[in-house]
């Protein structure tokens, strides 16, 4: 595990890259964002994605957030921008192959504001995930696979959303429900690609990985990494 950083719009942006050692051939990369209040080397940790065979990079947010929050200090303009910095720089840098991006909670949120955007990525996956692009945003956009994992007793993003206005001090702030969001994927990717959703009974606001997973019947990690296609 090591530390990196970008340049993006004048702010250095650090994150953490975790590589296999002992091999030479082209990687996947993957892209995991952490939550509100959380940072990229405890992420890359606590998840065990450091043990997947691909190239892991866990970038953390400014203040550790992530737009499109209220809470955020960045744009989604500067989140999208470091995203993509953090991609070229690993593209340019190894050999890789595919290119994905997951999340949990806040970071799921801009993971799927990412799906939106023009950059080339092969799945996305949330895990928990506060999604703020709306159901019409989302099903625009072009065939994408992807994967929602939540729990129905989530207390901290509802499972079936949340109007959050005016206590997260936005206007208008609303969370859309995971059967919402996975919907709207559906419309979107018309069967080219996948809409999966992991409903996962009584857990609340959590990224279950190890001996937790055993007790949720799901390993939010392994289910990520076998969505991708990726070896753990």
């Amino acid at each position: 595990m090591r530390q990196r950083t970008v340049n993006v719009m004048g702010r250095e942006r650090s994150f953490h890259l975790s590589v296999p050692q002992g091999t030479a051939v082209a990687l996947p990369v993957v892209v995991a964002l952490h939550g509100k209040g959380d940072n990229g080397h405890d992420f890359l940790a606590g998840t065990g994605l450091h043990r997947a065979r691909a190239i892991v990079a866990t970038p953390t947010g400014v203040g550790l957030a992530w737009a499109p929050a209220p809470y955020a200090q960045t744009s989604l303009e500067e989140d999208v921008a470091c995203v993509r910095a953090i991609i070229d720089d690993l593209r340019s840098t190894f050999p890789t192959t595919k290119t994905f991006v997951a999340g949990f909670s806040n970071g799921g949120g801009l993971a799927v504001h990412l799906a939106l955007s023009d950059l080339e990525l092969d799945g996305v996956a949330t895990v928990a995930a506060a999604v703020r692009a709306t159901p019409r945003q989302i099903a625009a956009g072009d065939a994408l696979d992807y994967l929602n994992i939540h729990g129905t007793f989530d207390d901290v993003v509802p499972f079936h959303g949340e109007q959050r206005s005016p206590y997260s001090g936005a206007e208008d702030d609303t969370t859309f429900g995971a059967p919402d969001v996975v919907a709207a994927f559906a419309r979107r990717n018309e069967g080219r690609a996948r809409a999966e959703l992991i409903r996962v009974e009584g857990m609340g606001h959590a990224w279950p990985t190890g001996m937790p997973a055993a007790r949720r019947g799901v390993d939010a990690t392994e289910a990520v990494l076998d969505f991708f296609g990726v070896d753990y």
